[in-house]
Protein backbone atom coordinates (compact mmCIF):
# COMPACT_ATOMS: atom_id res chain seq x y z
CA UNK A 1 0.00 0.00 0.00
CA UNK A 2 1.17 3.42 -1.41
CA UNK A 3 -0.62 6.93 -0.22
CA UNK A 4 0.23 9.94 -2.36
CA UNK A 5 -0.29 13.67 -0.92
CA UNK A 6 -0.85 16.73 -2.55
CA UNK A 7 -0.76 20.21 -1.05
CA UNK A 8 -0.07 23.48 -2.19
CA UNK A 9 1.16 26.85 -1.31
CA UNK A 10 -1.09 29.27 0.26
CA UNK A 11 -0.86 33.24 0.28
CA UNK A 12 -1.09 34.15 4.20
CA UNK A 13 -2.75 37.81 3.22
CA UNK A 14 -2.14 39.12 6.60
CA UNK A 15 -4.54 39.69 10.02
CA UNK A 16 -8.07 41.10 10.90
CA UNK A 17 -7.46 41.47 14.58
CA UNK A 18 -5.06 41.48 16.53
CA UNK A 19 -6.52 41.33 19.76
CA UNK A 20 -10.06 41.97 20.91
CA UNK A 21 -11.53 40.58 23.83
CA UNK A 22 -9.78 38.08 24.29
CA UNK A 23 -9.62 36.92 20.70
CA UNK A 24 -5.96 36.90 18.75
CA UNK A 25 -5.10 36.64 15.00
CA UNK A 26 -8.37 36.34 12.86
CA UNK A 27 -6.80 35.79 9.60
CA UNK A 28 -7.06 35.49 5.83
CA UNK A 29 -5.61 33.91 2.33
CA UNK A 30 -6.26 32.09 -0.24
CA UNK A 31 -4.41 28.46 -1.72
CA UNK A 32 -2.84 28.91 -5.12
CA UNK A 33 -2.47 26.17 -7.46
CA UNK A 34 1.42 25.96 -7.38
CA UNK A 35 3.94 25.51 -6.29
CA UNK A 36 3.06 22.37 -4.36
CA UNK A 37 3.97 19.70 -1.95
CA UNK A 38 3.98 16.23 -3.16
CA UNK A 39 5.18 13.18 -0.73
CA UNK A 40 4.24 9.09 -0.84
CA UNK A 41 4.78 7.22 1.91
CA UNK A 42 4.85 3.08 1.89
CA UNK A 43 5.90 0.61 3.79
CA UNK A 44 9.34 -1.20 3.18
CA UNK A 45 10.95 -4.68 4.51
CA UNK A 46 13.47 -2.65 6.81
CA UNK A 47 13.44 -1.50 10.20
CA UNK A 48 14.72 2.31 9.89
CA UNK A 49 13.24 4.75 8.10
CA UNK A 50 13.35 5.35 4.60
CA UNK A 51 13.46 9.17 3.54
CA UNK A 52 13.72 9.37 -0.41
CA UNK A 53 14.19 13.59 -1.59
CA UNK A 54 13.88 14.05 -4.68
CA UNK A 55 13.62 18.08 -4.68
CA UNK A 56 16.66 19.72 -3.41
CA UNK A 57 14.51 21.44 -0.70
CA UNK A 58 15.40 20.57 2.82
CA UNK A 59 12.23 19.16 4.80
CA UNK A 60 14.61 16.92 7.56
CA UNK A 61 12.72 19.42 10.13
CA UNK A 62 9.17 17.90 8.76
CA UNK A 63 9.78 14.73 8.81
CA UNK A 64 11.73 14.55 12.01
CA UNK A 65 8.81 16.14 14.24
CA UNK A 66 6.73 12.87 12.78
CA UNK A 67 8.65 11.37 15.26
CA UNK A 68 6.71 13.21 18.14
CA UNK A 69 3.65 11.89 16.68
CA UNK A 70 4.00 8.11 14.94
CA UNK A 71 6.45 5.17 14.87
CA UNK A 72 7.94 5.47 11.67
CA UNK A 73 10.25 2.35 11.42
CA UNK A 74 9.80 0.38 8.14
CA UNK A 75 8.23 3.24 6.97
CA UNK A 76 9.55 5.09 3.26
CA UNK A 77 8.87 8.36 2.39
CA UNK A 78 9.58 9.95 -1.25
CA UNK A 79 9.16 13.79 -1.71
CA UNK A 80 8.45 14.33 -5.10
CA UNK A 81 8.13 18.17 -4.90
CA UNK A 82 8.10 20.88 -2.53
CA UNK A 83 7.39 24.44 -1.64
CA UNK A 84 10.26 26.68 -1.19
CA UNK A 85 11.12 27.28 2.83
CA UNK A 86 10.75 30.05 4.62
CA UNK A 87 9.69 32.43 1.86
CA UNK A 88 6.25 32.93 3.31
CA UNK A 89 3.95 30.31 1.45
CA UNK A 90 3.46 28.00 3.85
CA UNK A 91 6.31 25.04 3.26
CA UNK A 92 6.24 23.61 6.90
CA UNK A 93 2.29 23.85 7.56
CA UNK A 94 1.52 22.10 4.13
CA UNK A 95 5.12 19.80 4.48
CA UNK A 96 3.75 18.10 7.88
CA UNK A 97 0.12 18.43 6.90
CA UNK A 98 0.98 16.08 3.94
CA UNK A 99 3.33 14.02 5.27
CA UNK A 100 1.49 13.44 8.54
CA UNK A 101 -1.80 12.78 6.79
CA UNK A 102 -0.28 10.31 3.96
CA UNK A 103 1.21 8.21 7.52
CA UNK A 104 -1.87 8.41 9.04
CA UNK A 105 -3.61 6.45 6.13
CA UNK A 106 -1.15 4.20 5.87
CA UNK A 107 -1.25 2.97 9.59
CA UNK A 108 -4.70 2.91 9.50
CA UNK A 109 -4.92 5.66 12.15
CA UNK A 110 -7.72 8.10 10.22
CA UNK A 111 -6.57 11.20 11.84
CA UNK A 112 -7.92 14.25 10.07
CA UNK A 113 -6.34 17.44 9.86
CA UNK A 114 -7.72 19.18 12.73
CA UNK A 115 -6.29 15.87 14.87
CA UNK A 116 -2.89 16.48 13.12
CA UNK A 117 -2.89 20.23 13.65
CA UNK A 118 -3.39 20.19 16.89
CA UNK A 119 -0.92 16.98 17.73
CA UNK A 120 1.70 19.17 15.48
CA UNK A 121 1.27 22.93 17.01
CA UNK A 122 -0.08 24.17 13.82
CA UNK A 123 -2.53 27.00 13.84
CA UNK A 124 -0.90 28.68 16.56
CA UNK A 125 -0.95 31.97 15.27
CA UNK A 126 -3.23 31.51 11.97
CA UNK A 127 -5.92 28.87 11.02
CA UNK A 128 -5.16 30.21 6.52
CA UNK A 129 -2.58 26.80 6.51
CA UNK A 130 -5.23 24.16 7.64
CA UNK A 131 -8.69 25.19 5.50
CA UNK A 132 -6.03 25.93 2.64
CA UNK A 133 -5.14 22.18 3.26
CA UNK A 134 -8.90 21.28 3.95
CA UNK A 135 -10.85 23.55 1.36
CA UNK A 136 -8.66 25.63 -1.11
CA UNK A 137 -10.34 28.76 -2.20
CA UNK A 138 -10.08 32.23 -0.15
CA UNK A 139 -10.82 31.77 3.62
CA UNK A 140 -10.84 33.92 6.60
CA UNK A 141 -10.72 31.86 10.12
CA UNK A 142 -12.02 33.37 13.70
CA UNK A 143 -8.77 33.58 15.48
CA UNK A 144 -7.76 32.20 18.81
CA UNK A 145 -9.12 32.50 22.32
CA UNK A 146 -5.79 33.49 24.03
CA UNK A 147 -4.79 31.85 27.94
CA UNK A 148 -5.13 34.76 30.67
CA UNK A 149 -1.76 36.69 30.36
CA UNK A 150 -1.94 36.79 26.78
CA UNK A 151 -0.07 34.66 25.30
CA UNK A 152 -0.21 32.54 22.20
CA UNK A 153 0.16 28.53 22.76
CA UNK A 154 -0.03 26.04 21.07
CA UNK A 155 -3.74 24.80 20.34
CA UNK A 156 -5.09 22.34 23.51
CA UNK A 157 -7.97 20.50 21.28
CA UNK A 158 -9.62 20.97 17.74
CA UNK A 159 -11.83 23.40 19.36
CA UNK A 160 -8.98 25.72 20.14
CA UNK A 161 -7.87 26.00 16.92
CA UNK A 162 -8.76 29.08 14.68
CA UNK A 163 -12.57 28.19 12.80
CA UNK A 164 -13.15 28.71 9.30
CA UNK A 165 -15.16 31.36 8.86
CA UNK A 166 -15.92 32.19 5.59
CA UNK A 167 -14.93 30.27 2.37
CA UNK A 168 -15.38 31.09 -1.47
CA UNK A 169 -13.90 29.82 -5.03
CA UNK A 170 -11.75 32.36 -5.96
CA UNK A 171 -12.40 33.78 -9.83
CA UNK A 172 -10.80 31.53 -12.22
CA UNK A 173 -9.92 34.91 -14.39
CA UNK A 174 -7.80 36.17 -11.99
CA UNK A 175 -4.40 35.62 -12.05
CA UNK A 176 -1.39 36.21 -9.48
CA UNK A 177 2.36 37.33 -9.98
CA UNK A 178 4.20 35.54 -7.23
CA UNK A 179 7.78 37.38 -6.73
CA UNK A 180 10.51 36.01 -4.44
CA UNK A 181 13.43 38.24 -4.11
CA UNK A 182 16.58 36.10 -4.15
CA UNK A 183 19.08 35.65 -1.63
CA UNK A 184 16.55 36.55 0.96
CA UNK A 185 14.33 34.54 3.41
CA UNK A 186 11.70 35.30 5.99
CA UNK A 187 11.37 34.82 9.41
CA UNK A 188 11.41 30.81 10.29
CA UNK A 189 8.81 29.38 12.99
CA UNK A 190 11.26 30.09 15.78
CA UNK A 191 12.42 33.79 14.45
CA UNK A 192 8.65 34.79 14.48
CA UNK A 193 7.85 33.94 18.11
CA UNK A 194 9.12 37.29 19.29
CA UNK A 195 6.53 39.23 17.05
CA UNK A 196 3.58 36.81 17.60
CA UNK A 197 3.82 35.52 21.06
CA UNK A 198 2.26 38.32 22.84
CA UNK A 199 -0.03 40.29 20.39
CA UNK A 200 -1.37 43.71 21.45
CA UNK A 201 -4.54 45.45 20.20
CA UNK A 202 -4.60 48.35 17.86
CA UNK A 203 -6.37 51.73 18.27
CA UNK A 204 -10.02 51.19 17.23
CA UNK A 205 -10.41 53.43 14.59
CA UNK A 206 -7.34 50.94 12.80
CA UNK A 207 -9.03 47.84 14.03
CA UNK A 208 -12.99 48.67 12.92
CA UNK A 209 -11.29 50.08 9.51
CA UNK A 210 -9.95 46.32 9.36
CA UNK A 211 -12.90 44.85 9.82
CA UNK A 212 -14.83 47.08 7.23
CA UNK A 213 -12.15 45.93 4.81
CA UNK A 214 -12.52 41.79 5.07
CA UNK A 215 -16.45 42.35 6.24
CA UNK A 216 -18.12 45.50 4.26
CA UNK A 217 -15.30 45.11 1.09
CA UNK A 218 -13.35 41.63 0.99
CA UNK A 219 -15.87 38.94 1.30
CA UNK A 220 -18.58 40.62 -0.35
CA UNK A 221 -16.57 41.46 -3.58
CA UNK A 222 -15.00 37.68 -4.38
CA UNK A 223 -18.43 36.73 -4.05
CA UNK A 224 -19.22 39.49 -6.35
CA UNK A 225 -16.31 38.43 -8.21
CA UNK A 226 -15.36 42.75 -8.17
CA UNK A 227 -11.58 42.79 -8.41
CA UNK A 228 -11.38 45.87 -8.05
CA UNK A 229 -13.25 46.38 -4.81
CA UNK A 230 -11.11 43.34 -3.32
CA UNK A 231 -7.84 44.41 -4.32
CA UNK A 232 -8.12 47.89 -2.94
CA UNK A 233 -9.15 46.64 -0.04
CA UNK A 234 -6.66 43.70 0.51
CA UNK A 235 -3.71 46.68 -0.66
CA UNK A 236 -4.98 48.53 2.47
CA UNK A 237 -4.91 46.05 4.67
CA UNK A 238 -2.10 44.68 3.49
CA UNK A 239 -0.16 48.38 4.54
CA UNK A 240 -2.05 48.02 8.21
CA UNK A 241 -0.92 44.79 8.84
CA UNK A 242 2.84 45.94 7.30
CA UNK A 243 2.62 48.78 9.93
CA UNK A 244 1.88 46.87 12.66
CA UNK A 245 4.63 44.15 12.18
CA UNK A 246 7.46 47.20 10.99
CA UNK A 247 9.15 47.06 14.56
CA UNK A 248 10.27 43.06 13.93
CA UNK A 249 10.84 43.12 10.11
CA UNK A 250 12.23 46.71 9.90
CA UNK A 251 9.36 48.36 7.69
CA UNK A 252 5.95 47.81 6.57
CA UNK A 253 8.11 45.20 3.70
CA UNK A 254 10.29 42.57 4.55
CA UNK A 255 13.12 44.49 2.68
CA UNK A 256 13.65 47.07 0.56
CA UNK A 257 13.49 44.36 -2.65
CA UNK A 258 9.76 43.02 -1.23
CA UNK A 259 8.68 47.17 -1.25
CA UNK A 260 9.94 48.00 -4.67
CA UNK A 261 8.37 45.17 -6.26
CA UNK A 262 4.96 45.61 -4.47
CA UNK A 263 5.41 49.70 -5.44
CA UNK A 264 6.53 47.93 -9.35
CA UNK A 265 3.24 45.87 -9.27
CA UNK A 266 0.70 48.92 -8.32
CA UNK A 267 2.43 50.98 -10.99
CA UNK A 268 1.99 48.93 -13.95
CA UNK A 269 -1.67 47.99 -12.69
CA UNK A 270 -2.40 45.01 -10.51
CA UNK A 271 -5.91 45.23 -8.84
CA UNK A 272 -4.08 44.72 -5.12
CA UNK A 273 -0.82 43.24 -4.08
CA UNK A 274 0.98 42.70 -0.62
CA UNK A 275 3.62 40.38 0.85
CA UNK A 276 2.81 36.72 1.50
CA UNK A 277 3.54 36.22 5.52
CA UNK A 278 6.78 37.31 6.66
CA UNK A 279 8.26 37.20 3.05
CA UNK A 280 9.67 37.98 1.09
CA UNK A 281 7.29 36.68 -1.47
CA UNK A 282 4.93 38.69 -2.60
CA UNK A 283 2.21 38.94 -4.60
CA UNK A 284 0.11 41.12 -7.21
CA UNK A 285 -3.46 40.69 -9.51
CA UNK A 286 -5.46 40.89 -12.20
CA UNK A 287 -7.70 39.88 -14.64
CA UNK A 288 -6.69 37.42 -16.93
CA UNK A 289 -3.19 35.43 -18.09
CA UNK A 290 -2.37 37.96 -20.77
CA UNK A 291 -2.54 41.02 -18.43
CA UNK A 292 -0.54 38.77 -15.78
CA UNK A 293 2.03 38.47 -18.54
CA UNK A 294 2.01 41.93 -19.39
CA UNK A 295 2.20 43.18 -15.86
CA UNK A 296 4.85 40.52 -14.97
CA UNK A 297 7.13 41.80 -18.47
CA UNK A 298 7.07 45.53 -17.01
CA UNK A 299 7.77 44.37 -13.25
CA UNK A 300 10.57 42.79 -14.49
CA UNK A 301 12.28 45.71 -16.50
CA UNK A 302 11.50 47.59 -13.25
CA UNK A 303 14.02 45.07 -10.83
CA UNK A 304 16.43 44.67 -13.94
CA UNK A 305 17.13 48.25 -13.79
CA UNK A 306 17.72 48.20 -10.39
CA UNK A 307 19.87 45.17 -9.70
CA UNK A 308 17.35 43.32 -7.94
CA UNK A 309 17.10 39.19 -9.07
CA UNK A 310 13.85 37.68 -8.53
CA UNK A 311 12.61 33.85 -8.83
CA UNK A 312 8.90 34.29 -9.94
CA UNK A 313 6.01 32.85 -11.69
CA UNK A 314 2.22 33.54 -12.76
CA UNK A 315 -0.39 31.19 -10.85
CA UNK A 316 -4.31 30.34 -10.00
CA UNK A 317 -5.83 30.00 -7.36
CA UNK A 318 -6.36 26.23 -6.06
CA UNK A 319 -10.34 25.94 -5.13
CA UNK A 320 -10.06 22.87 -3.71
CA UNK A 321 -8.05 21.03 -0.87
CA UNK A 322 -5.52 18.49 -0.92
CA UNK A 323 -5.29 15.16 -2.69
CA UNK A 324 -5.03 12.28 -1.48
CA UNK A 325 -4.47 9.14 -3.64
CA UNK A 326 -4.15 5.81 -2.13
CA UNK A 327 -2.17 3.21 -4.25
CA UNK A 328 -2.63 -0.88 -3.15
Amino acid sequence: MKVLVRATARLHMGFYNFLTDGIAYGSLGMALDQPSIIVRVFKHGEEDLKVLNRTGVDVADCIKAMEKLFDLRGVGIEVLSAIPRHVGLGSTTQTILAIAYAVSKLQGLNYNIRDIAVKMCRGRDSGVGIAAFETGGFVVDSGRRIVEGGKVMCPASIEDLPQLIFQAPVPKKWSFLLFIPRRRRGFDEISERKALDTPTPLPKDIQHELYKLVFLHMIPSILKRDADTFGKALTKLQFIVGEYFSKYQGGVFCCEEAEVIVNSMLRHGVKGAGQSSWGPAVYGFVEGYGTARRVCEKVLRDLRSRGIEVEYMIVKARNKGAEVVVER
